[in-house]
């Protein structure tokens, strides 16, 4: 179940991989060239716009993976939806990670850095396996890691901060603040489009892939 997860999660963040690729060159070079709050705003745009091209994408897929995975394999095993969707809120996580670990990076000072988020990282065994040992299921893995992405994240801004001054403030404003929004009107329209339309079958996860798509593009110009 994990492993489909897995296939799924790789072809959706190939899209931001490709987008990440041309930003990076320019926080380090901006970096490099002691423009701090040029390298700043190419961070804070790089996590902002990479969660908003993941999200397009992966919402429709998170409304609809049952349906998905039934054209696409007929039958899975046990767990793979809720597999699916919780690998895809991860990788939504992690892909905010992407130009603060490149800023970081840039900087050269990593050492405690890696430590830090290395050890924090870690953590993952050792509360999966206590979980499974008290009888959790197997979903509880993937939480934790979701939890500790978030850890992580936290800690990267904290880095950054403490070695070039990034204004914590303007990223969860300017950031934060603007994906739980975009993410929460597109999850709230999409899902009460899918409640009320009066179709079955392929129809249904058509009309509504497609109103996910124009709410998240809407609230993404409007709002993000």
């Amino acid at each position: 179940a994990r492993g489909i997860a897995v296939t799924v999660n790789t072809a959706v963040t190939s899209f931001v991989g490709n987008f990440m690729t041309a930003l990076n060159p320019q926080i380090t070079k901006s970096y490099a060239s002691q423009d701090y709050s040029y390298a700043i705003q190419m961070v804070n745009r790089g996590s902002k716009f990479s969660f908003f091209i993941l999200f397009l994408i992966a919402l429709p897929i998170l409304l609809n993976t049952e349906f998905i995975l039934t054209i696409w394999l007929t039958k899975f095993p046990d767990h793979t939806v809720n597999f699916v969707r919780l690998i895809l809120i991860s990788a939504l996580i992690e892909v905010l990670s992407g130009p603060l670990i490149t800023l970081i990076a840039a900087t050269g000072k990593i050492r405690e850095y890696q430590i830090a988020v290395g050890v924090t990282q870690l953590l993952n065994f050792p509360l999966s396996y206590l979980c499974l040992c008290l009888g959790f299921q197997p979903e509880s893995t993937l939480i934790i890691a979701i939890l500790i992405s978030i850890g992580c994240t936290l800690l990267r801004l904290w880095f950054l901060k403490r070695q070039i001054g990034v204004p914590l403030q303007t990223y969860f404003v300017e950031v934060i603040e603007k994906i739980i929004v975009v993410s929460s009107m597109s999850t709230i329209v999409a899902h009460v489009a899918y409640v009320s339309l009066p179709l079955h079958g392929p129809l249904v996860v058509m009309c509504n892939s497609l109103l996910a798509i124009i709410a998240t593009s809407g609230s993404i110009y409007f709002l993000g």
